[in-house]
């Protein structure tokens, strides 16, 4: 009777646990202006999205991957215990600039209709959940994600880890579990285990670890969080470089505490005076508190008259872009131009005037000789005269835009427009002693460019459209094409 009892409880029990439904208590969702819905839990940033296409057609899953650059794909399958026709692709990335963080990305992809696939995707910073994401898509499946995805991106009223929080029309939310109001911002994620919350704040602790910020300071700070004794590991940071970069020093605090039953990773953060500032927003004074300020800390109402510390040396403004280039070259005339000269080596110079890290406007001129001439009529008042090439003047401005393709090789575009003078062989009739008493003929040049450099030696090659005959001292066909290309080193 014992082992028939026995074997009976070892039947039920599987039964039991797979019956047991999944907490999906800490899941919020945002549906944005596009109709994408936006969802974490535990840690997971989670999107739904429509694309056109379909599963079994290869240049569909293509085109998924290149819309959401995934590269390092570590699985791809399809799950048949899934109800609707599907594919999965397993796979990892790292974060630029951060070199700390790797991203684990799983896409489920199903046909929606004829036309178009539904795509849910999974990203995390830390380990995955396997069960969790299996959840989601029978939630999903099911329709069942509805109720926990809200339209309003305002944020009047938030459900904090299971309490209520009135905010005011002033506030609005960044993402799912990320609200900002001004002067403060918080972002939380609720897990299952104190563990499984304290790995997270540490992966995020290492995920804000970049190279265009600088720490400040960093220590832990007693705090009282949700009316419970806590310890929030705070972190001063200051960005180093950028477009709208914030002067004032941003203060995040760390924080992991059991909240109602409820595991919570959260991450609070305003900007303060320096990095002695321990002022609290408003909306991190919903949730926490600092009973004692630590030595040396100060708030709102006991602001030094100078910075306790030495302010950091005013860092030099970093280029990525270089300033002077020297080339050596050749022009090669294209259509009717080549009936003038074959070929005309160059040299130029440029120097340029920065105006962000990777953008500049540059100065420059070329001077090219030209080879293997041929005869042209060259027009003075109406009459036509023998001539030929002798010298090109080429003085422009050009917009450059660099970027560094992989480790000290350099990938640069450009646009630009100048003025071209071609110096012929035929003497003026008149000319004062001061002048040139060759005749010459000038026209606009428009042109666009590319330079692949290794280090300090690159490859160039521009393209320069010249409209001679509208100067009325060459026919119409004389021509206007060429292109430029040669070596250029880059200072």
């Amino acid at each position: 009777m014992k082992n028939l009892l026995f074997i009976s409880l070892l039947m039920l029990f599987p039964v039991y646990l797979f019956s047991q439904e999944y907490d999906f208590s800490g899941m919020q969702g945002l549906r944005n202006k596009d109709g994408q819905v936006l969802l974490e839990l535990s840690g997971y940033d989670i999107s739904i999205a429509v694309m056109k296409g379909q599963i079994d057609n290869e240049k569909t899953i293509s085109s998924i991957k290149k819309k959401y650059n995934i590269e390092a794909v570590l699985a791809e399958y399809s799950e048949p215990q899934i109800s609707r026709t599907n594919k999965i692709i397993e796979a990892e990335s790292k974060v630029k600039d951060r070199p700390k963080v790797k991203l684990n990305q799983v896409y489920y992809i199903f046909n929606k209709s004829d036309k178009e696939v539904d795509i849910v995707m999974f990203s995390t910073l830390n380990q995955r959940d396997v069960i969790l994401e299996q959840e989601v898509i029978k939630e999903y499946l099911e329709n069942g994600l509805e109720p926990y995805i809200e339209a309003d991106l305002a944020a009047n009223e938030i459900d904090f880890a299971g309490r209520k929080i009135y905010l005011g029309s002033a506030c609005k939310w960044m993402s799912p579990h990320n609200v900002h109001c001004k002067g403060g911002q918080m972002s939380w994620s609720e897990f299952p285990s104190f563990e499984s919350a304290m790995l997270d704040i540490n992966t995020r602790i290492d995920a804000n670890v970049n190279d265009n910020m600088t720490i400040l300071a960093e220590n832990d700070v007693d705090v009282v969080f949700e009316e419970i004794p806590s310890l929030a590991h705070r972190i001063v940071y200051k960005q180093k470089s950028g477009v709208g970069r914030r002067t004032d020093p941003l203060v995040v605090y760390y924080i992991v505490q059991e909240v109602r039953g409820r595991y919570v990773s959260c991450v609070l953060s305003n900007y303060g005076y320096n990095r002695d500032d321990y002022e609290l927003a408003p909306l991190l004074q919903e949730v926490m508190s600092i009973t004692q300020l630590p030595e040396g800390g100060y708030n709102q109402f006991s602001i030094p008259q100078y910075e306790n510390h030495p302010q950091p040396e005013k860092e030099e403004k970093e280029y990525l872009i270089n300033l002077f280039e020297v080339r050596a070259g050749s022009w090669v005339p294209l259509g009717n131009l080549s009936r003038s000269f074959k070929a005309a080596p160059s040299l130029g110079a440029y120097m340029g005037f920065p105006i962000k890290k990777v953008m500049a406007v540059d100065i420059g001129f070329q001077v090219a000789f030209p080879v293997n001439k041929s005869l042209f009529d060259f027009y003075d008042r109406r009459v036509p005269y023998e001539t030929e090439a002798d010298l090109m003047v080429n003085a422009n401005i050009r917009f450059r835009y660099q970027q560094e393709a992989a480790k000290n090789v350099y990938w640069t575009t450009y646009v630009g427009a100048g003025i071209v003078s071609v110096q012929t062989d035929l003497e003026k009739e008149y000319y004062d002693s001061d002048e040139s008493k060759w005749e010459t003929f000038e026209t606009l040049d428009v042109f666009g460019g590319v330079n692949v450099r290794y280090k300090k030696v690159g490859l160039y090659l521009e393209y320069h459209y010249m409209p001679y005959s509208i100067a009325n001292k060459v026919r119409k066909n004389f021509g206007n094409s060429a292109v430029n290309l040669g070596i250029a080193v880059c200072f």
